[in-house]
């Protein structure tokens, strides 16, 4: 698996530049991207569930909030040079095979 970014109307260098942002994101947060996405998986879990108290960990809300910095870092990255009227329509941070 890898970590890969897919963002609307991107060439490979802007992309290229948002994987890089992500990855100083994930340092920075001294967590991997792996465990980030891990514990957006876990945050999904616990929105769905109607935010059952306790049912959240510390730890698992802090690598969701590196998996959320990361994917805004890598969003403004990968667009940086584009005016407003140009921002994407969509975009995701993903592992994919």
């Amino acid at each position: 698996m890898r970590l890969v970014l897919h963002v609307d109307g991107a060439s490979e260098l802007e992309l290229r530049r948002g994987l890089k942002a992500a990855e100083a994101v994930f340092e920075r947060a001294g967590v991997s991207a792996e465990r980030a996405a891990e514990g957006m998986f876990a945050l999904e879990g616990w929105d769905i569930q109607s935010f059952p108290e306790n049912s959240l960990s510390d730890e698992d809300g802090r690598a969701a909030s590196a998996w959320i910095d990361a994917t805004n870092a890598a969003v403004e990255a990968c667009i940086r040079n584009r005016g407003r009227e140009q921002a994407p329509s969509s975009w995701r941070l993903a592992f994919e095979d």
